[in-house]
């Protein structure tokens, strides 16, 4: 617990988030400017960690120092209580992520790091939506969500698009298919074979096109899928051969269920991370995106060689 909170600081942080000036706080509390700004400095070695972003004349407070604002507002805890839940913000006791992610990263990818999250964090709280990419655009969009994972060709105003993860597409075929003894497959390969492709309303089915079309290369399509994850499914059940994203056929692959081998020529296939453009991630939302960058080494490195 933290001993050395003051009513001061937390009048002057209180009077920050409200005005967000140090010199409109000043004149609320009838203090000077430098003043203010010590008691601020002060509280914010006391939590332990940053709270307000100086955009321009205006502070904006991060994440933390809402949390706490909350605590701070509620004046019949006491101050011992405030001085409590500052200490569980900085240590991660407490908080809350919420996530919204694309098909392919949601069903598998995502979940696998939010356990190992929630296991090294077992205070936090992690929401997640399953939703395409466009609909996780607008979830992000609208700053009430921390992390959105995507694929996108467009950016939003509102939102910051960063590229997370490049890797090779893969192509997906039954266990035990005669192509298998190949190290990776052509386009010559997929002629004639029965193939199960994207939606012609997903981007990625364009470039599937292409690469098939360079070498005059006929696969008969004898299904259609949206999602990866069912593409593969009907690969795992000899329905054809297919082609996806990476991490699905990672997972697939690995769970035994499709044998996954590379392209020549390659189809890069870009990740996207996006965040509210309107302010800072958290440091929860930080210590999230380590694992996500991590998990995508541990999934697809070896891979991608």
């Amino acid at each position: 617990m933290l001993t050395n909170l003051t009513h001061r600081q937390l009048d002057a942080f209180r009077a920050v988030i409200e005005t967000g000036q140090v010199t409109a706080a000043a004149t609320a509390l009838n203090t000077t400017q430098p003043s203010v700004s010590r008691m601020i400095s002060d509280l914010e070695r006391s939590v332990g960690f940053m709270l307000f972003e100086r955009r321009g004349r205006q502070l904006v407070p991060t994440t933390e120092a809402l949390a706490l604002y909350e605590e701070v507002e509620r004046s019949f805890v006491g101050l011992a209580e405030i001085s409590r839940v500052a200490a569980d913000i900085r240590d991660f006791r407490t908080g809350s992520l919420m996530i919204a992610g694309m098909p392919a990263l949601a069903l598998k990818f995502l979940p696998d790091v939010i356990a190992a999250f929630i296991r090294m964090e077992p205070g936090v709280s992690v929401s997640l939506r399953t939703r395409s990419s466009q609909a996780v655009l607008q979830h992000v969009s609208s700053q009430q969500f921390d992390l959105g994972f995507a694929t996108l060709d467009a950016d939003h105003p509102a939102v910051t698009r960063r590229p997370l993860y490049t890797a090779p597409m893969r192509a997906v075929l039954p266990l035990g298919h005669p192509l298998a003894e190949k190290t990776h497959l052509e386009p010559g390969d997929f002629h004639d074979q029965p193939f199960i492709a994207l939606g012609a309303e997903i981007a990625t089915r364009s470039e599937t096109d292409v690469f098939f079309a360079a070498r005059k290369a006929r696969p008969r399509v004898v299904a259609e899928a949206q999602l990866s994850a069912s593409i593969c499914e009907l690969v795992a059940a000899g329905a054809g051969l297919g082609i996806v994203e990476p991490v699905t056929a990672a997972n697939f692959a690995a769970a035994g269920r499709v044998l996954s081998r590379p392209l020549h020529p390659e189809q890069p296939f870009q990740y996207d991370l996006l965040l509210p453009a309107l302010r800072e991630p958290s440091r929860l939302a930080t210590r999230f995106l380590n694992l996500v960058e991590r998990q995508f080494v541990e999934l697809l490195g070896a891979q991608a060689l």
